[in-house]
C-alpha cells in the first residue's frame, strides 16, 4: 500500500463495494433522485435534470406536473417550501435486474410518499415508474 492508496491493506467481501450493476446500487440514488423528481414537479429544477437516470415516460410525466404547478402559480400566486426532506427510504429487490424502492418526503405543511421502480438496461439503472402522492 503506497501513501496516497486510500483503501485497506486487505478487502473483507462483506465491506467491498458492491458491483455496478447489483440492486445494492440503487440505494443510494433513491433519495436524491426523489428529492429532484419533486424539485421537478415543483418547478424548482428544470425537467432534463434526471434525463439520465428516469425513462422518457416519467420523463414526460414529471415535464406535464410541472406545467401544472406553473399554471397553479401564474393564477394563484402558489408558492411551493423549499424545505424538503426524505426519510424513510426502503428497497425491494423483486430479482437481480428490477428494484422497487419507496420514500416519504417532508416538507413544513405536508407528508408526500414516492415509489418507484428501477430496472437494470443496458446503460445502467434508470427509474421506470415513478409515483408521488
Amino acid at each position: 500500500m503506497t501513501s496516497t492508496d486510500q483503501r485497506p491493506a486487505h478487502s473483507d467481501a462483506r465491506t467491498a463495494a458492491p458491483a455496478p450493476d447489483s440492486p445494492g446500487t440503487v440505494e443510494p440514488l433513491v433519495a436524491p433522485v426523489a428529492r429532484r423528481a419533486v424539485e421537478i414537479i415543483r418547478d424548482m429544477r428544470p425537467e432534463n435534470s434526471l434525463a439520465r437516470l428516469i425513462t422518457p415516460e416519467v420523463g414526460q410525466q414529471l415535464a406535464r406536473r410541472a406545467a401544472l404547478t406553473r399554471r397553479l402559480r401564474a393564477t394563484t400566486g402558489y408558492a411551493p417550501s423549499r424545505q424538503l426532506m426524505v426519510t424513510g427510504v426502503r428497497l425491494c429487490v423483486v430479482n437481480e435486474h428490477t428494484v422497487e424502492a419507496s420514500c416519504v418526503l417532508r416538507e413544513p405543511d405536508r407528508a408526500r410518499f414516492l415509489a418507484m421502480r428501477w430496472e437494470l438496461r443496458h446503460t445502467g439503472w434508470r427509474v421506470t415508474v415513478l409515483e408521488i402522492g
